[in-house]
């Protein structure tokens, strides 16, 4: 996937595109439009920069091992969401998605999920694990209904870690010999 537009049911046409070196003040400005509920729950502090190494590291990936896309909207090119997987094993990507507080609850982390689930089965990840405040039921909502099966469901000191494995119809299947 190298372009993708979107309707959101508000009517926003929103490209979906992997991110670029290039998005970096892209990526600062989207963060400051996060109320500080959606920042404490994707980044589980209270997050209202990035630091240059931060941005680096978040916008200069491998597209194999860190993958990560954007949702922008088309008209007036500003950051709606991101979601990123980086491979913690060789078949296992830890998942993180933010979308902006207007554009919640209207599919679209699903649909960047879907996408980069795509993208990472590709590269031979089979699961994918999240990482987020237990009392975030959007995210557990979401993580829950997007895999065949949940391998681990585990709360500890207010963070839940999800592992569920990928959809079959998005991993490669290698012939048996």
């Amino acid at each position: 996937m190298q372009l993708m537009l979107l309707t959101l049911p508000t009517g926003t046409t929103v490209r979906l595109r992997p991110i670029e070196p290039e998005d970096k003040r892209l990526l600062s400005l989207g963060l400051k439009t996060l109320s500080p509920e959606t920042a404490m729950r994707r980044f589980l502090t209270l997050k209202t920069s990035f630091s240059a190494s931060e941005l680096r590291y978040l916008t200069e990936v491998d597209q194999v091992d860190h993958i990560a896309l954007v949702a922008v909207d088309a008209l007036l090119g500003s950051l709606i969401g991101v979601a990123r997987c980086v491979r913690v094993s060789p078949d296992t990507a830890e998942l993180a998605v933010v979308i902006g507080d207007p554009w919640q609850r209207m599919g679209l982390g699903r649909r960047l999920i879907d996408e980069l689930a795509e993208r990472a089965a590709a590269h031979g990840i089979e699961r994918f694990s999240g990482t987020m405040l237990a009392t975030n039921r959007g995210a557990v909502r979401l993580m829950r209904g997007f895999g065949t099966h949940v391998e681990r469901d585990l709360i500890a000191d207010g963070v839940r870690e999800i592992v569920v494995q990928l959809p079959l119809s998005t991993r490669v299947l290698t012939p048996m010999h």
